[in-house]
C-alpha cells in the first residue's frame, strides 16, 4: 500500500490482524488520504453499510474507525452482534467526533457495558 498508487478500496475485516498490524494499515491509509477511502470495503458513495453478524473482533473496530473519519456518504451502520467490545467502541466513539455524515449505529449485542 505504501508504493500502490491505485488502490482506493479495499476490505481487511475479519483477517486476525495483530492491533499493530492493524494500526499499520490504518497509519498508510492515513498517509494517502487522497487515495485510500476505505480499508473495510465502504463504497466511496455508499449511504448504508451492514457489517452485522459477520464476528468481527476488537481489532477491526480500529479499521471501521478509519473509514467512519474518512468516509462523507455512510448514514447508517449496522454492526450488530458482532464481539467489538469496549475497547473497540472507544475507537468508534473517537471516529464519531469528526464524522458529520452517520446518523444511525447499530451495536447491539456486542458485549458493550452501559460506560461504552
Amino acid at each position: 500500500l505504501r508504493v500502490n498508487a491505485t488502490v482506493r478500496v479495499i476490505n481487511v475485516l475479519g483477517n486476525k490482524l495483530t492491533d499493530e498490524g492493524a494500526n499499520a494499515l490504518v497509519q498508510v491509509a492515513e498517509s494517502k488520504p487522497k487515495q485510500i477511502k476505505s480499508l473495510c470495503s465502504i463504497a466511496e458513495d455508499a449511504a448504508y453499510a451492514d457489517f452485522s453478524y459477520i464476528n468481527l473482533r476488537p481489532v477491526d473496530a480500529v479499521l471501521l474507525a478509519f473509514d467512519l473519519r474518512v468516509n462523507a456518504t455512510v448514514t447508517s451502520l449496522n454492526l450488530r452482534l458482532n464481539r467489538i467490545g469496549n475497547v473497540a467502541a472507544e475507537a468508534l466513539a473517537g471516529a464519531l467526533r469528526v464524522n458529520a455524515t452517520l446518523t444511525q449505529l447499530d451495536l447491539r449485542g456486542n458485549s458493550l457495558s452501559e460506560q461504552s
